[in-house]
C-alpha cells in the first residue's frame, strides 16, 4: 500500500473552527457577505530544531560562512547568545518570571529559525556561480526566429496586453491551440508521473501562512512573494507551489518504513507576488498566476536517502525535457540561489531563440530535515524525515520554450511527438489567415469615441 492509503485514517490537519471573535464587522454602508468566515486554527508541532548541533562550538564558524554565502539575515552570533543566556547563565535566567523565561525561548526559537539549512561542501567551496553540469545545444534555423509574444499572436493563442483592468499586470489569457498545449502538457506530464511511482494528490491553493512559512516561503514583509488574504477571512494565505500543500498534507505525522519513501505528485495553480526586469521578462514569462506540476518525495532521515531521491527526481526531469525534444542546461546552483531551505539544488534552463537567453524552466532541491523540522514529520524510529522537491512542468515557461525552439518560418509550431495524442492528433499548430485573426481595439482614453467622429 502507498503512502497514501496508508495515511487514509490520520485525522485532518486543519479543522475549521468557527471564531466569532475573529470576525471583522463591516462599516456602515459596506455590503456584508451572507455567511461567516472562521478563523482555522493550524495543529502542527513545536518546531524541533537540532541545537546540539547548532550551538556547538566547533560548527560555529561553518554555520556563519554558510550564512554569509547565502547572503542571509540571519545571525548565529544572536542565537549563540541567547543560548548561552537560557541554557549557560542558568542563575540569572532561573531569576526571570515565567512570562519573561517564554519570551526568551520564543527569541531563541525564531533567531534559530532564521538560520538557512547548512549547504552541501561541494556548494560551499564553489563561490558564487553555478557550476554547468550539462549542456544540449541549440542549432538556429536560418529563417528570423520570432519570440513568442509574436507567435502567440500569431497563432491567435494569447492575450498579455491591456489587462490591467481586468485582471492587472503580469496577467494573461489562453486562447484556442496554447490554450490546448497547456492541458496537453499537463497531462502528459502526470501520465509520465505516475507512471514513475509517484501518487497523484489535488490539493487546495489556500493555505494557513504557519504550512507556507514552514516550508521556506517568507510570508512576512515588503518582500515577501506571498498573497495574503484580508484578516476578516482568517489566516490564510495563496500557495506559491504546491510543494507547500504537500508539505502540510504531511505535518504532525510519523510515517513507518514500508511508507518510506513517499513519492507525490500534484497539478495545482501557483499565485507569487513577482518582481523583475521589463525586457526579457515581460509577457509570459514571469506571471502572478500560472498552473505548475509538482514532485514531492519524503524519505528516511539519512542523507543517502535524501540525495538518492534528488538524483531520480533530477533524472526524470532531463528524461521529460528531452523527450519534449528541447535543448537545455542543467546548473548545480550556487550558494544565494539556494534560498533557505535547500541543501543543494538543481536548475534546468531552456534556451529561449526568441529572446536570446537561458530560462529557467525547472529545478530540483534537497531540503534534507528543513522542512519536516518545521513541520513535525518523522519516522517511526523518531527521526525527521528528509522532503526533496522538483518541477516537473511550469507551464507559462514551457508554452515560450516549446514555441521559440520548434517554430517554424510561417509562425507555425510544431508539437513534439510525445504531445499529439493529447491534442487530436495535431502534428502543427498553424497560424490563422490573417482575416481570421482577432483584431482587437483597446480604448484608452475616454475622448476615444469623440476622436474617431
Amino acid at each position: 500500500m502507498g503512502i497514501l492509503g496508508q495515511l487514509r485514517s490520520v485525522p485532518p490537519l486543519i479543522s475549521g473552527r468557527l471564531s466569532f471573535a475573529c470576525i471583522k464587522h463591516p462599516p456602515v454602508g459596506v455590503r456584508q457577505s451572507s455567511s461567516s468566515y472562521p478563523c482555522p486554527d493550524v495543529n502542527i508541532p513545536r518546531p524541533q530544531l537540532d541545537w546540539d548541533w547548532i550551538s556547538h562550538p566547533d560548527n560555529h564558524q561553518k554555520i556563519s560562512e554558510n550564512i554569509k554565502l547565502r547572503k542571509s539575515k540571519a545571525s548565529i552570533d544572536k542565537v549563540t547568545d541567547i543560548y548561552k543566556e537560557i541554557y549557560l547563565n542558568t542563575d540569572i535566567h532561573d531569576m526571570k518570571s515565567e512570562t519573561a523565561r517564554d519570551a526568551i525561548k520564543d527569541e531563541l526559537l525564531s533567531a534559530g529559525l532564521a538560520l538557512p539549512n547548512m549547504c552541501a561542501d561541494r556548494v560551499l567551496a564553489m563561490g558564487d556561480s553555478p557550476t554547468l553540469v550539462y549542456e544540449k545545444p541549440f542549432t538556429n534555423p536560418e529563417f528570423k526566429v520570432r519570440k513568442f509574444e509574436d507567435i502567440a499572436r500569431i497563432l491567435s493563442g494569447a492575450r498579455m496586453s491591456n489587462l490591467t483592468l481586468m485582471s492587472g499586470e503580469r496577467t494573461y489569457y489562453l486562447t484556442g491551440p496554447l490554450a490546448e498545449l497547456e492541458q496537453a502538457l499537463i497531462q502528459w506530464t502526470v501520465d509520465q508521473l505516475v507512471k514513475a511511482g509517484f501518487s497523484l494528490l489535488s490539493v487546495p491553493d489556500l493555505l494557513h501562512p504557519a504550512i507556507i512559512s514552514a516550508c521556506g516561503m517568507t510570508v512576512e514583509g515588503d518582500r515577501t512573494q506571498v498573497y495574503q488574504l484580508d484578516p476578516c477571512y482568517g489566516q490564510v494565505a495563496l500557495s506559491g507551489t504546491a510543494e507547500m500543500a504537500l508539505g502540510g498534507y504531511l505535518a504532525g505525522k510519523t510515517l513507518t518504513r514500508e511508507q518510506l519513501p513517499g513519492l507525490m505528485c500534484a497539478v495545482s495553480r501557483c499565485y507569487r507576488a513577482e518582481t523583475g526586469r521589463l525586457g526579457e521578462e515581460k509577457g509570459l514569462y514571469r506571471v502572478h498566476q500560472f498552473t505548475k506540476v509538482e514532485m514531492f518525495c519524503v524519505t528516511a532521515g539519512q542523507e543517502e536517502e535524501s540525495s538518492s531521491a534528488l538524483a531520480m527526481v533530477h533524472q526524470l526531469e532531463r528524461d521529460l525535457f528531452t523527450k519534449l525534444g528541447l535543448s537545455f542546461r542543467v546548473l548545480d546552483m550556487c550558494a544565494d540561489e539556494l534560498g533557505d531551505p535547500a541543501k543543494e539544488k538543481f536548475d534546468i534552463e531552456a534556451w529561449l531563440p526568441g529572446r536570446e537567453m537561458w530560462g529557467e524552466i525547472s529545478s530540483c532541491s534537497n531540503c534534507t530535515d528543513f522542512q519536516t523540522r518545521r513541520l513535525g514529520v518523522r519516522a517511526e524510529d523518531g527521526t525527521f524525515c528528509h522532503t526533496v522537491n522538483g518541477t516537473a512542468c511550469a507551464v507559462p515557461r514551457m508554452l515560450i520554450a516549446i514555441c521559440e525552439q520548434m517554430q517554424t518560418k510561417n509562425g507555425s509550431v510544431v508539437i513534439p511527438e510525445v504531445l499529439r495524442t493529447y491534442m487530436r492528433g495535431k502534428e502543427v499548430m498553424e497560424p490563422k489567415p490573417r482575416k481570421l485573426r482577432p483584431n482587437f481595439v483597446f480604448i484608452n482614453s475616454a475622448n476615444f469615441l469623440n476622436k474617431s467622429k
